[in-house]
């Protein structure tokens, strides 16, 4: 069997394949076009058609939206704890910020952010969200935008940074 024999299989069905794509190429291509093109000159047609026999129907649309916030960043040592609008009946959300200190801009400061519950049965403090993060860099203001949902009671925030800081808000009722 000589070398030319066995590459001309290969060549074949290279060239085949090229062929194939270069045809799909311009399938599509050619499709793409003509729906570009019949959609431009049919679209003021139907337009005409449609605003003379449809009948108008006044359309009301409604939102809620979240109010923009702007609280100033919180004292160093103290955390605050703002109310953000709510979606639904039962749902409170808050705007929960803590100044984060970084006496290492260069190197990486972790901190965790807790939601706790008042427990009546238990009566101690239980967690009920928590969150973590961290940033590189000089001192910042770390936020959290956490949501309670029917599950109405008393309520702390606690902001924990690695180092050992641990700041608590003042306790808040969360009620429907």
């Amino acid at each position: 069997m000589s070398p030319r024999s066995s590459v001309a299989p290969v060549v074949a069905s290279g060239t085949a394949s090229v062929v194939k794509l270069l045809v799909a190429t311009l399938a599509f291509t050619g499709a793409y076009l003509g729906v570009e093109v019949s959609h431009s000159a049919s679209a003021p047609a139907r337009a005409g058609v449609s605003a003379r026999s449809a009948p108008v129907r006044t359309v009301s649309l409604s939102s809620k939206s979240a109010p923009l916030v702007t609280a100033e960043a919180p004292a160093a040592g103290t955390i605050t704890v703002d109310t953000l609008a709510a979606l639904r009946p039962c749902e409170k959300s808050y705007l929960i910020q803590g100044m984060v200190d970084n006496p290492h801009p260069e190197s990486v400061v972790s901190y965790g952010w807790r939601l706790q519950r008042w427990s009546a049965a238990t009566r101690n403090w239980r967690t009920y969200l928590t969150r973590n993060a961290g940033f590189a860099g000089p001192s910042q203001t770390a936020r959290w935008r956490p949501s309670v949902i029917d599950n109405p009671g008393w309520y702390r925030a606690e902001l924990s940074v690695s180092g050992g800081a641990r700041l608590r808000s003042e306790k808040f009722l969360v009620s429907c």
